[in-house]
């Protein structure tokens, strides 16, 4: 596809903040978050471009810890250089997507059998599932995808694989962008992830290891049913 983005390229620089940067802490890191989070909410459509230059400036930075995030936002996959044109925010690419969902399965599933078999303190949760319910209950989808990150990447840990979460990190960005773009406008759209992740605890407090590891998959495979050309789909948010 080459459809490049209506947006103005001032309108793009504008949603960044130099301010969202700790000048004591790493700079790359912190760009990459930065920049990555703005292409999977849209606010970089595709086809938005990416000047170096620019980007230095509007964020008060060096372009060494600028190159080094978009260095890994193009491996990533989200940013491509076209002849003539540059660096641009990429098109969503399914390939990528269905290839990440794959991954994502097999190092999650395996996540949740480790943690049914040794178990954990539920406790642990209570903070992440009383707000992930907040925020479904208020349809606040930009403040539930943060929380339901937080949620994957703290059952790795629980089960002693934080890895396995960075890895899971480093190629899903096309899913993510999947997510924000088909979720946008669905009335309480976090409802059925939430009740995915009770369902999920509950098979492993249980100690159901083959149950948690089907429910995991198929909440990780949901993304891929999230097609509006599939009759019905909407009844997945219900």
């Amino acid at each position: 596809m080459n459809n490049v983005t209506s947006v103005s390229t001032a309108e793009i620089y504008d949603v960044l903040d130099p301010d969202e940067i700790d000048r004591m802490l790493p700079i790359a890191p912190q760009v990459y978050g930065i920049l990555r989070q703005r292409i999977v909410d849209n606010r970089m459509p595709p086809g938005a471009p990416i000047g170096e230059s620019t980007l230095a400036l509007r964020l008060n930075i060096s372009r060494t810890p600028l190159r080094a995030a978009l260095q890994q936002l193009a491996k990533e996959g989200m940013i491509v250089t076209r002849p003539q044109v540059g660096s641009v925010v990429a098109q969503l690419d399914a390939a990528r997507m269905e290839e990440a969902v794959v991954m994502r399965a097999a190092l999650e599933t395996a996540v949740v059998r480790r943690l049914a078999e040794r178990g954990f303190d539920e406790q642990l949760l209570a903070r992440s599932f009383a707000e992930q319910e907040a925020a479904a209950e208020a349809d606040d989808y930009a403040s539930f995808f943060s929380l339901d990150e937080k949620f994957h990447a703290k059952l790795a840990e629980l089960a002693g694989l934080p890895n396995v979460w960075a890895a899971i990190q480093s190629v899903k960005g096309h899913v993510d962008r999947q997510r924000y773009k088909l979720m946008a406008g669905i009335p309480f759209r976090s409802k059925r992830a939430f009740r995915d992740h009770k369902d999920i605890i509950r098979l492993i407090l249980a100690g159901d290891a083959d149950g948690a590891e089907q429910a995991m998959c198929a909440h990780v495979n949901s993304v891929l049913e999230m097609n509006p050309s599939t009759p019905g789909w909407e009844n997945h948010f219900q």
